[in-house]
């Protein structure tokens, strides 16, 4: 596959990854939280299945595959609970943005694990993506901590749910990154993820299942797309295309998806949020930036001749 087409395919991963808080939002709103998410979930199960198939289990390391498949399944609930459970639209947006600490975090605990030497901007970038969380949360008006914690009070569970699933994430990337061996069991991630959903949906809304009108469905079958195309489109950009260009692109998603969100879910934002959301993709640029330095360089070397001969 040619590189340039491999590269936007995986950029098109990160436009249906950021259309993922509005939609997930809309079907949560027209099935409720607990239905939506397993319906969602279980199509995109379906997609990933088709696309990736049944892996290899004899080559996957066994303490990989059980350790990784419990932090996806966490994580995946954390974060979509957490925008289905949240009580209106800008407080979806609100959450998938705290979510967005990953990046940052990830950074973190690569260093942690020693995985990565310790660089002063790592620190720099990660307090800077949690100005940019507390900014938000600070909602219109003037900055007060007070603020902060009124807004956080108004539904702590969405809050908590995706900070918690921020933190897996980081983990589970560590985990990938040491034990995965190259492996890619996303297939079964999904599965599991299907099949806990609809244990916690039966156990707890026993014949429950409601009549699901043709433009929920709609709804229902884009939102699976876009999680499960998302992986696809990100796997064939990483292998194919080019990383940079789509890494640097990545970081970038919580401004696109709060765009998007907006526009789905009709919901207006104040300036503090547009600011958080900025400081929060700063951040996590600086701590990328701060580990790829070596490879980012010569960009910085090429663009300043450039401007020199201009």
């Amino acid at each position: 596959m040619p590189n340039k087409i491999a590269t936007l395919i995986g950029l098109s991963a990160i436009v249906m990854w950021a259309s993922m808080v509005g939609l997930l939002k809309q079907v949560s709103q027209s099935l409720g939280p607990d239905l939506s998410i397993t319906l969602v979930y279980s199509l995109s199960a379906i997609l990933v299945l088709i696309i990736f198939r049944f892996p290899d289990f004899k080559r996957i390391p066994k303490n990989y595959l059980l350790l990784s498949t419990i932090l996806f399944v966490i994580y995946e609930l954390c974060f979509s609970f957490a925008i289905a459970y949240s009580e209106t639209a800008q407080q979806a947006i609100e959450v998938s943005i705290i979510n967005y600490l990953w990046p940052s975090l990830t950074i973190f605990a690569f260093v942690c694990f020693k995985e990565l030497k310790f660089n002063i901007l790592i620190v720099m970038g990660l307090l800077l993506s949690i100005s940019g969380i507390i900014l938000i949360q600070a909602g219109n008006g003037d900055f007060s901590l007070n603020r902060v914690m009124q807004n956080f009070d108004r539904n702590p569970l969405s809050y908590i749910l995706a900070f918690i699933g921020a933190v897996i994430w980081a983990f589970y990337c560590v985990v990938t990154k040491k034990m995965s061996r190259g492996y890619n069991p996303i297939s079964i991630f999904f599965i599991v993820v299907a099949l806990t959903l609809w244990v916690k949906f039966l156990g707890t809304h026993p014949r429950e299942i409601p009549e699901i009108h043709i433009s929920t469905f709609f709804s229902l079958f884009i939102a699976a797309c876009t999680v499960g195309l998302g992986y696809a489109a990100w796997n064939i950009g990483i292998i194919h295309g080019n990383i940079t260009v789509i890494v640097v692109a990545s970081y970038f998603t919580p401004v696109i998806s709060s765009l998007i969100a907006m526009w789905i879910l009709k919901a207006e934002l104040s300036e503090n949020f547009w600011q958080g959301t900025l400081l929060v993709t700063l951040g996590s640029l600086i701590c990328w930036m701060s580990t790829n330095w070596v490879a980012i360089k010569p960009i910085f070397k090429k663009l300043k001749n450039l401007l020199n001969i201009s």
